[in-house]
């Protein structure tokens, strides 16, 4: 498998139904293989490329937290950032995709990086915020960012769910996927974007999120 770390700048163009943003890409150096401290080994395959204190080009600060890895952007709006990791192409389209995510605070949003291409970029980013908002997002390859799906979830009681450990999971079938969040579809995806492309786990704007239990899984491994 291999890694790279990539960084994106974006800028709200406007607000409509499928709202899009607009991208500045800069690029961003290999960062060499170190060795994962203990307590990021949930992280499973993604756990020995992930950044490890601050990043010398931007807002980022990863860490280890217990068990889990810990992502911080304390105060800019703006950056995407993803790790990732390439599957073998006999496992492509029969993977599970998962990990588990708690945004502790910030107001931006973390989760799965699902799909990754490199020319033309394109990705998906199932992600979800402290209010528990729930969002697909799609970078297309002519350089924007749309929503492809979004759900809130509610608590037992009908209000809007805070922070908590929501296990993130994409699973698929050739070339469609299911998406999941805590085992409850919230719906699909279809097309030649999927069932290809690396993954990893990613996350946009201000926030303080931990992740836990990543994990590649293929159908029949």
């Amino acid at each position: 498998m291999g890694w790279q770390r990539g960084k994106q700048y974006i800028a709200v163009a406007g607000l409509v139904s499928l709202f899009v943003l607009a991208l500045h890409t800069a690029p961003t150096p290999l960062a060499a293989e170190q060795a994962p401290p203990p307590e990021a080994k949930s992280l499973g395959v993604l756990a020995p490329f992930l950044l490890y204190g601050p990043d010398p080009d931007g807002p980022w600060i990863g860490e280890t937290d217990g068990n889990g890895y810990r992502l911080i952007n304390p105060d800019d709006p703006d950056p995407i950032t993803y790790f990732y990791v390439e599957s073998p192409p006999d496992e492509l389209g029969r993977r599970t995709i998962e990990v588990k995510t708690v945004m502790l605070q910030g107001d931006g949003r973390a989760g799965l990086l699902y799909g990754l291409e490199q020319n033309p970029k394109e990705y998906f980013l199932l992600v979800v915020n402290a209010a528990g908002r729930v969002q697909v997002l799609h970078r297309t390859p002519n350089d924007g960012i749309v929503e492809a799906m979004s759900a809130n979830l509610q608590r037992d009681d009908g209000q809007a769910a805070g922070p908590a450990v929501l296990t993130l999971r994409i699973v698929e079938s050739g070339d469609t996927a299911e998406v999941f969040v805590n085992d409850t579809k919230i719906g699909g995806l279809q097309g030649p974007a999927v069932g290809r492309g690396g993954v990893g786990i990613g996350a946009a704007g201000i926030v303080d999120t931990l992740f836990l239990d990543f994990k590649v899984k293929a159908a029949g491994s």
